[in-house]
């Protein structure tokens, strides 16, 4: 069954386009269509193999619960052209105002074989598809939760610990100001648990949907967001039958940009709640354990970035940057195999000797430990290409 929120997109979405003032059939310069895209090649040196190319994602772009423990994996590498992208944008004159709507693709669709066993394909993948109507957005793009100033430029297609990149379908209302931008939004409801084996599932059906407000101040200074969210973690029967556990929780980040120099600039984000699991670093941890009763147990969790980029010259930059999360997990219902902590750094050298081409060289460092005790590394070493159309 699809969820409530998912259900009034597509009301809303429907009355919006064919209860519209009709298009005049004369042309009408408003009527505008530009298409893009960007072509990006990654070369990957993988010092512990987590996973290959086949099987999984993790060694073409940085995964948290992937990294190798023990540090027993092979060295790999992998070439691939999946985060290129493609996206193209509409404008279509609506009254007085324009109604635009936005599509983008890449290619790191996943898929099962016949055995039921996921391997990454090179099929399309949606990325964003939503229409935005003077004050209103209605589809799937990045949540309202994150601050998208805030996210450093480095090679990696998932990027630090400590952000929030997830994209879900919302009906969101801002509205600009003299000072900044205020947000308010109804994002897609879907809980991610942990049982007490260890094992992961999730609830998406017959939920409240995420509640998220922001507040964005801008200047000549950069710009810095407070949002907070909240959230019903439902466990919707999965564990005992008829058993509807329930939980409401919430969470705060704060985020932004501070121009240092004429180009070098600091970037940061600060997360603190019992509600982030699903959103922060791709679902590093769940949003709650279970027990064999039922009985639900949020997951408070702590997470950052910080970011330094500096620029060498007009073309030549450098990203130096710090992230990780945090989880305090009942451990009477977490086991002690589940992840406790996640820490990355990247270092990068970005050169573009044309306006629209970027070549970049990155290391990155990922750390990963359990609730026991037991930890794992994996550095990494990807040279990128990307040229923008």
């Amino acid at each position: 069954m699809r969820s409530r929120l998912v259900q009034t997109i597509s009301i809303i979405l429907t009355l919006l386009f064919f209860f519209s003032p009709p298009l005049k059939a004369e042309h009408d310069a408003r009527v505008k269509l530009s298409i893009g895209g960007r072509l990006k090649i990654d070369t990957i040196y993988n010092a512990s193999s987590v996973g290959g190319p086949r099987t999984s994602k993790s060694d073409l772009a940085f995964s948290p619960r992937s990294i190798p423990i023990p540090d027993t994996g092979k060295n790999s590498v992998d070439a691939n052209l999946r985060e290129s992208r493609v996206w193209a944008t509409l404008y279509l004159p609506v009254g007085d105002n324009s109604l635009s709507t936005y599509i983008e693709f890449d290619f790191f669709d996943s898929k099962k074989d016949a055995l039921g066993r996921s391997h990454v394909a090179n099929e399309p993948r949606l990325r964003h598809l939503y229409s935005s109507y003077r004050n209103f957005t209605i589809g799937k793009t990045y949540t309202t939760f994150t601050n998208l100033s805030s996210y450093p430029e480095i090679n990696d297609a998932n990027g630090p610990l400590g952000h929030f990149l997830i994209r879900q379908e919302l009906i969101r209302y801002n509205a600009s100001l003299s000072w900044g931008e205020i947000f308010l939004a109804l994002e897609k409801a879907e809980s991610t648990f942990t049982s007490t084996t260890g094992s992961s599932f999730q609830v998406n059906d017959d939920q409240i949907p995420d509640i998220i407000g922001k507040i964005k101040f801008s200047g000549s200074w950069g710009n810095m967001s407070v949002a907070g969210i909240i959230r019903e973690i439902n466990a919707d029967g999965k564990v005992i039958s008829e058993d509807n556990d329930k939980k409401w929780g919430a969470a705060l980040n704060i985020a932004g940009r501070l121009h240092l120099s004429t180009q070098d600039n600091l970037r940061f984000v600060l997360s603190y709640g019992d509600v982030l699991g699903r959103y922060l670093s791709f679902n590093a941890f769940n949003d709650a354990t279970i027990s064999n009763t039922g009985k639900v147990n949020l997951t408070e969790i702590l997470g950052g970035s910080i970011a330094y980029q500096h620029w060498w010259a007009k073309s030549l930059r450098s990203s130096l940057v710090f992230g990780a999360t945090y989880a305090d997990q009942d451990t009477s219902t977490s086991p002690a195999a589940n992840n406790k902590i996640f820490a990355s750094s990247h270092i990068n050298l970005l050169w573009s000797p044309i306006q629209k081409m970027t070549l970049g060289l990155e290391w990155l460092h990922g750390y990963r430990e359990l609730n026991n005790g037991n930890d794992g590394h994996l550095d990494r070493l990807q040279f990128s290409a990307i040229y923008k159309f």
